[in-house]
């Protein structure tokens, strides 16, 4: 079964989830939510590690987190397995009560800060039976809610101690006085008229990692590209192909071409008289393929070649190159290029 990529390091932010087991409630009542943030509270103390945004629903939670050291996975071992010690007890019900592992987004703060805090805060009106209801029900339901930061971030009198809320204040409100706590009140409600929904999820890629190309790329190079030396680990880490920078067919071809002295729009045919180079190119590309093109997608571009033909031919392909040390060589070489 594939694991979700656990990225870590000092100073990272994350929006992290975790989901009752087969979408059950592990949130009975009042007192279930207050235990919670007890808990919460105690492992900020242990871990050092800031709370900026929670909200807590019928049978998941939502956290908006930053990790000084570095150590989320240490964190949300101490929060998961002692909430889910009290749940089971005070309940009298005994396996897992949380689906599998928690989720964590790592997020590039400085763009995303403020939509994310607003996202989080918007999960109570977002549920399926408050969806279709009037946006000014749906304030009222805002200004009520208890199980949520937002009350904190909008009056003094309703905050967490263990809650940082001055730093998600600076990026929207400008300062955590009445203005700015008014600013980020409005900020948030003006979200209800969008599908938030949408437009965060359509910018996480694999399902691990929301930022810029810049900020992908950082995160590639320092802390992935280890995982993606052996093809085995693609299948042990989800989403690892689709944060690999990409690596177009085109570049591909003309690295053969060059080795082999061809045109590149030659190797580019289906039925290129230059079968060697051609095969080449064809392992190559499965090799080096990104996430975000499928094996249909590269084929068409090498001239409508199959995806199960790309297989087939990858398969031929590394026996040859085991009986034949020069070419494997040239392979080899080529392949390292394109993952350096």
């Amino acid at each position: 079964m594939a694991r979700p990529l656990r990225i870590q390091y000092p100073g990272a932010w994350y929006h992290v989830t975790s989901r009752g087991n087969e979408r059950r409630r592990i949130f009975a009542d009042d007192q279930d939510c207050k235990k919670f943030l007890e808990i919460v509270a105690e492992s900020v103390e242990s871990f050092q590690v800031q709370v900026h945004c929670y909200v807590l629903m019928g049978n998941h939670f939502h956290l908006l987190l930053m990790t000084p050291e570095g150590n989320l996975h240490v964190f949300m071992q101490r929060l998961n397995t002692a909430y889910s010690v009290y749940f089971n007890r005070r309940h009298r019900r005994a396996g897992h009560l949380l689906q599998g592992r928690y989720k964590a987004i790592v997020v590039e703060a400085d763009p995303h800060l403020a939509e994310l805090s607003r996202y989080l805060h918007l999960n109570p009106v977002r549920i399926r039976t408050h969806s279709q209801k009037e946006i000014a029900h749906k304030r009222e339901i805002m200004s009520h809610y208890r199980w949520s930061s937002f009350q904190g971030y909008t009056s003094v009198r309703r905050r967490e101690p263990f809650v940082t809320y001055g730093l998600v204040l600076s990026v929207v409100g400008g300062k955590d006085d009445s203005l700015g706590r008014r600013r980020y009140r409005d900020f948030v409600l003006s979200g209800i008229a969008k599908d938030m929904n949408i437009s965060y999820w359509g910018d996480v890629r694999g399902q691990a990692v929301l930022g810029s190309e810049e900020f992908l790329s950082w995160i590639w190079e320092r802390f992935l590209e280890g995982k993606r030396q052996e093809r085995s680990n693609e299948r042990v880490f989800s989403g690892l192909s689709e944060l690999s920078p990409v690596v177009e067919v085109r570049a591909v071809a003309r690295a053969v071409a060059e080795r082999f002295g061809v045109p590149t729009d030659e190797l580019m045919k289906r039925r290129s008289r230059h079968r060697q180079a051609r095969r080449l190119l064809l392992g190559l590309c499965y090799d080096v393929r990104s996430g975000s093109k499928s094996l249909a997608a590269i084929g068409m571009e090498l001239g409508g070649v199959g995806a199960a033909a790309l297989c087939r031919n990858r398969s031929m392909l590394e026996e040859e190159l085991e009986g034949d040390r020069h070419l494997a060589g040239i392979y080899q070489a080529i392949l390292r290029s394109f993952r350096q």
